[in-house]
C-alpha cells in the first residue's frame, strides 16, 4: 500500500468516525434529559418547581441544538468550501469535544447554565455533516464510490441512532453500575470527541482543491428555505415534507419526557424504547420501502401512511400498559421511516438542475428548523395535557396528505 492509499484510507476512516461521533452526541441525550429535568430526585429541579416550567425548560433546552445547528451549519459549510475541509472539521470536532465536557461538567454540579451552554455548543459543531458529506466527494474516484461512501455515512447515522440511547441509558443508570450517572455519557462522549479531534489533525489530509471565491453567505440558513419556497416545481413537496418533519419530530423528541412522566421508566429502559424505536425506523427505511416503492405508486405509499400515522398517534398517549404505548408508538415510527427516503427522494427527483446540488442543504435546513419547532411547542404543550402534542402530529400529517393530494410524485 502507497502512501497515496494510507493517505486516502486514514482521511476516509476520520470522516466516518466523526460521522459516529456528531450523531452519538445528537442521540445520546434522548435517555439522561429528559429524567434529569423532570424528575426532582436527579437534583437539577426541585420538588417546589411547577411541572409546566420543568417541561417548557425541556422544551427549549431540546430547541437549542438544531437552532444553532440551523443557523451555523450552512455557515460552516461555506467556511469549509473558502478554507478548506480540515480546518473546518478541526473547529467543529473540537467544539464537540468541548460541549460534551461542558455537559458532564454541568449535569454533576447540577448546573442549568452549564448544561444550556454545553447544548448550544454541541449545536454549533453539529454542521459536520454537510462537511463530512464534502469531504466523502472530495475523496471519491467515481461517482460509484461516492455513493457507495455515503451509503457507509447513512449506515453509520442509522447504526449510531440505535446505539447513542441504548449506550446513554445504560451509561447513565446506577442501577447498573454506581459509577454511572447521568454525566457518565458525557465523559465518555468528551474522551470520544477528542479522539476525533486527534485523528482530524493527524490522519485527515486537507481535501479542497478548489477553494471558493464566492462571497461568504452568514444567513445561508434562511437563503435555502427561501430558496425551498420559491421554486415552484419542489415548493409543495417541501412544505409536505415540513409537515412530515414537524408531526414526527413532536412525538420523537418528547417519547423521554412522556414515559418519565407517565410510566417513570428508568434511564436504562428509556434508552432500551429509544434504541427499539431507531430499529423501527430501519424497518420502515431499509425494509418496507424496498418491498413497496417499485411495486407501488409513490403517491399512494405516502398518502396511505400519512392517513395512518394520522389515525394510530392519537391514540398513543392512552394504553395505561407499556407494551400497548409501545406497539402504537413503533408503528408510527416504521410508517416514519417508510415516508422519510419516499420524501427525500421525490424532492431530488423534482429539483431543477442549477439547485440539485443544494439540495442537501435545503432538507438539512428544514429538519433542522422543524426540530427547533417541535421542541419548544411540545414543551409548551406537553403538561397541558399528554394527549396535545400527539393531536398536533396527527393534524399535521392531515396537512401533508392534503397538499400530496394536489400534486404529482416521482
Amino acid at each position: 500500500m502507497d502512501k497515496e492509499d494510507v493517505k486516502q484510507k486514514s482521511s476516509l476512516f476520520s470522516v466516518f468516525f466523526t460521522f459516529a461521533v456528531d450523531n452519538l452526541g445528537a442521540t445520546i441525550v434522548f435517555p439522561i434529559f429528559a429524567p434529569l429535568f423532570l424528575d426532582p430526585s436527579k437534583g437539577l429541579l426541585g420538588p417546589d418547581v411547577s411541572q409546566i416550567y420543568k417541561t417548557t425548560l425541556l422544551g427549549f433546552f431540546l430547541g437549542i441544538y438544531p437552532f444553532m445547528q440551523f443557523i451555523f451549519a450552512p455557515i460552516l459549510g461555506e467556511y469549509a468550501d473558502h478554507h478548506g475541509r480540515k480546518r473546518a472539521l478541526l473547529l467543529t470536532t473540537f467544539l464537540t469535544f468541548v460541549g460534551y465536557a461542558l455537559s458532564a461538567f454541568g449535569i454533576h454540579h447540577h448546573s442549568l447554565f452549564w448544561i444550556f451552554f454545553a447544548r448550544l455548543i454541541m449545536g454549533v459543531g453539529a454542521g459536520n455533516l454537510s462537511i463530512c458529506l464534502s469531504s466523502l466527494s472530495d475523496l471519491s474516484p467515481s461517482k460509484k464510490k461516492k455513493i457507495r461512501y455515503y451509503s457507509y455515512g447513512s449506515a453509520i447515522a442509522g447504526l449510531t441512532f440505535i446505539l447513542g440511547p441504548f449506550i446513554g441509558g445504560k451509561l447513565s443508570d446506577p442501577l447498573i453500575s454506581p459509577l454511572f450517572d447521568s454525566s457518565f455519557p458525557m465523559i465518555i462522549g468528551a474522551i470520544l470527541g477528542m479522539i476525533n479531534v486527534l485523528f482530524i489533525l493527524f490522519a485527515f489530509a486537507e481535501t479542497l482543491k478548489n477553494p471558493s471565491k464566492k462571497s461568504f453567505d452568514l444567513i445561508k440558513g434562511i437563503h435555502n428555505i427561501q430558496t425551498a419556497l420559491r421554486t415552484e416545481s419542489i415548493r409543495p413537496l417541501y412544505i409536505i415534507y415540513f409537515f412530515f418533519l414537524f408531526s414526527w419530530n413532536i412525538i420523537f423528541l418528547f417519547v423521554p419526557a412522556f414515559v418519565v412522566e407517565n410510566f417513570h421508566l428508568s434511564n436504562s429502559a428509556i434508552g432500551d424504547i429509544c434504541a427499539l424505536l431507531g430499529v423501527c425506523w430501519i424497518f420502515g427505511t431499509g425494509v418496507l420501502h424496498r418491498i413497496f416503492y417499485h411495486a407501488v405508486n409513490p403517491k399512494w405509499i405516502l398518502l396511505t401512511s400519512f392517513l395512518l400515522f394520522s389515525a394510530l398517534v392519537v391514540f398513543i398517549p392512552y394504553p395505561n400498559l407499556l407494551k400497548g404505548f409501545l406497539l402504537l408508538l413503533g408503528s408510527c415510527t416504521i410508517l416514519s421511516g417508510l415516508i422519510w427516503p419516499i420524501c427525500t427522494s421525490a424532492i431530488s427527483n423534482a429539483a431543477p438542475d442549477h439547485i440539485q446540488g443544494k439540495v442537501l442543504g435545503l432538507s438539512q435546513s428544514m429538519l433542522s428548523i422543524t426540530m427547533m419547532l417541535s421542541s419548544v411547542l411540545g414543551g409548551l404543550f406537553l403538561h397541558a395535557h399528554s394527549l396535545i402534542p400527539f393531536v398536533f402530529s396527527s393534524l399535521s400529517s392531515l396537512v401533508a396528505a392534503a397538499v400530496l393530494l394536489r400534486i404529482k410524485v416521482e
